[in-house]
């Protein structure tokens, strides 16, 4: 259960549902309410589906190009690590955030459920949490943290127009910085780990 709640928090830390509450708003601001909420779970599924490739499928790609778990874990940490403080600032990060548009369609994919949701920061979050996993059943731990997020992502997004009339945007302000303290201390925690696991070539 443990790990479990670490996941979870790891990934809603970095993912940050609320932050992109006014990105979605823009997105949507030509749909009626009912279009609105089909238009969350599309997105909350597409970031399901990110993270859970990412868990599964990021270990064997790093064993295939010889980088070793602990040292993937220590990098990934500090990455993490890195994203929190910044986010202490009171600022999404530009690892978690990047705004740049290719295309006006498909919006819902790009950029919100990619990278704007499950970008580089989360990808590399699932990696690292899949990384130290010892067994299979932490492996699933982690795909049920990842359906835990996509669910809460569709909770937030789903009531958008509810959330961001309560707690408006001094509440996302004070919401971003805890959730980037709390990564932080994640993020350092998986660094340490790693560290600790690391086992010097001959």
């Amino acid at each position: 259960m443990k790990t479990l709640l670490q996941d979870i928090v790891a990934l809603l830390a970095i993912i940050n549902p609320l932050g992109a509450i006014p990105a979605f708003f823009t997105i949507t601001e030509r749909m009626e309410p009912s279009e609105r909420r089909r238009a969350g779970i599309r997105a909350s599924i597409a970031v399901g589906i990110i993270l859970t490739i990412a868990a599964i499928a990021g270990t064997p790609i790093l064993l295939a190009f010889g980088i070793s778990m602990p040292a993937f874990q220590a990098v990934g940490g500090l990455v993490v690590l890195f994203m929190g403080l910044e986010m202490l600032r009171g600022a999404p990060t530009k690892v978690q955030h990047d705004e740049d548009v290719e295309s006006a369609e498909d919006r819902l994919l790009v950029p919100l459920a990619m990278p704007l949701l499950a970008g580089p920061g989360a990808i590399t979050t699932a990696i690292t949490l899949s990384s130290r996993a010892s067994n299979w059943l932490e492996i699933l731990l982690l795909l049920v943290a990842v359906l835990v997020v996509a669910v809460t992502t569709l909770i937030v997004l789903s009531s958008a127009d509810w959330v961001s009339l309560k707690i408006g945007r001094r509440g996302q302000r004070i919401f971003l910085r805890f959730m980037g303290l709390i990564l932080a201390a994640v993020g350092a925690q998986i660094l340490l780990s790693g560290l600790h696991s690391f086992t010097p070539g001959p």
